[in-house]
């Protein structure tokens, strides 16, 4: 069981391997958590400017792909 939630360990890996791989394709694309967290801020300013405040609901519609930037 985990004893951290998805948000806790995305934290604490950009936090201790940031320059790590933290995802990749089937293409072999891979991205860092450098990479991860930059992506985070594009959509956390996004949502901001959007208007989107914590507990509105979105949904997000996209390929499996690492390429949602």
């Amino acid at each position: 069981m985990l004893k951290e939630n998805f948000i806790e360990y995305l934290e604490n890996a950009i936090q201790n391997t940031w320059d790590g791989n933290a995802f990749s394709d089937y293409n072999g694309k891979t991205m860092t958590y450098r990479e991860v967290a930059g992506q985070i801020l594009k959509f956390h300013l996004f949502f901001e400017k959007a208007g989107i405040k914590k507990g509105d609901k979105i949904a997000l519609l996209g390929k499996n792909s690492t390429n949602w930037g």
